[in-house]
């Protein structure tokens, strides 16, 4: 349960307050609907959000209504990979602090760098895991993933020679509990550069061919360990200590569509995608954030997918008079040459960057994952 007690303080403007309680109605309603209300209660729910400069100052500072609506769409699942979180985590801070409450938890990378000749490559990006305490354990094992040498991404300089680079946006790789299922959840943020440019391109197809190489091989290293000690120690059944070793591989790898190349790369690493392929782009026309699974566990299953279009709800193109007439934002007034903008120029504002920077040029992607394998474990000894 979110803490909305802001809306009474924070909010002067009482036609404003009026609309944000609204719109977060609207918001609470949806979230049920396609989200809580569907899935069961023991199962987890998962997401991964590219959550856009979070953090970021100028146009990129949330309003205290995104703050709200970022909480309570965080707040219907349990466990939410984020991309984008700025150097500054003041609004991260905020966020759990102030919005979620002391029921959540978060683990974070440090900034992203640069490598070579582009030390903008990582943006000042962090990663970040954001968490249910009562449905998600952390089982105290992080690490941000380096490649071993030699291995290294093949990247093309300003002179046009090949370089060896390791990834713009280091992956974030966590062990995680929740109920029966034990895994490593490892989130990435894969380069982008141009897709019309065959070089970015093969840069991003290599990120993600690396990661998904680098995880499958350590899947098989230690699912192999694991059985060889239980075998030491006498177990009966030793293939049985493999199975606390799943790989989830989630995040925005930029992918361009499900026979793309950049797809490809995911795939040929024994990473699956069990349910229904989802755009994720507000376009609707890319499928740039993936949840990609490896498991170990026999009763691994996912249940059910999908997208949370959260400006079908809340920044709605019928909410765009409501900015330019009433609560008239500063950045709304002047264009980025100073020249005054007309009302139209305004709402077009409102409709292509405004509410981007607010919540996101990224969806939400979810999934409903069994983690409850108590009746498969009393099956087994029933059977005797």
């Amino acid at each position: 349960m979110t803490m909305i007690h802001s809306l009474r303080w924070q909010f002067d403007d009482p036609v404003h307050q009026k609309h944000v309680a609204e719109r977060l109605i609207a918001l609470k309603a949806a979230l049920r609907a396609e989200v809580t209300d569907t899935t069961a209660p023991h199962s987890l729910r998962l997401a991964t959000w590219n959550i856009m400069h979070f953090g970021n100052g100028g146009g990129y500072r949330r309003r205290p209504e995104s703050m709200l609506y970022i909480a309570e769409i965080i707040d219907h699942f349990d466990l939410v990979a984020i991309q984008e979180v700025n150097r500054d985590l003041t609004a991260l801070e905020t966020l759990l602090e102030k919005h979620l409450g002391s029921d959540w938890d978060y683990l974070v990378t440090d900034a992203a760098g640069g490598h070579g000749e582009r030390t903008d490559a990582g943006n000042n990006e962090r990663l970040a895991f954001l968490y249910r305490r009562s449905k998600v354990v952390f089982c105290k094992e992080t690490g941000e993933i380096v490649l071993p040498e030699g291995q290294e991404i093949a990247a093309p300089g300003a002179d046009g020679a090949t370089r060896k680079v390791q990834f713009a946006r280091t992956p974030f790789s966590v062990a995680f509990r929740s109920s029966w299922f034990k895994f490593k959840l490892c989130t990435v943020h894969i380069h982008y550069g141009d897709d019309k440019n065959p070089p970015d391109l093969k840069h991003r197809r290599d990120e993600i061919a690396k990661i998904a190489g680098f995880l499958s091989d350590r899947q098989a290293a230690e699912m192999k360990a694991a059985v060889k000690r239980a075998k030491e120690d006498g177990w009966t059944e030793p293939q049985d200590a493999a199975r606390d070793y799943s790989y989830i591989l989630l995040g925005d790898f930029n992918i361009v569509s499900p026979t793309h190349e950049t797809m490809q790369a995911l795939s040929d690493a024994g990473f699956e995608i069990p349910t229904k392929l989802h755009t994720t782009n507000l376009g609707n026309s890319h499928h740039y954030d993936q949840i990609a699974f490896k498991s170990a566990h026999p009763g691994f299953q996912v249940i059910r997918s999908g997208v949370f279009d959260m400006l079908a709800h809340v920044y709605r193109d019928a909410d765009a008079g409501h900015y330019v007439d009433h609560v008239k934002p500063e950045r709304f007034k002047l264009d980025s040459k100073k020249r005054p903008r007309t009302r139209d120029q305004q709402i077009n504002y409102f409709k292509a960057t405004f509410r981007r920077n607010q919540m996101s040029d990224h969806k939400l992607l979810w999934c409903e994952i069994r983690t409850d394998f108590s009746e498969d474990y009393l099956t087994d000894i029933a059977a005797g």
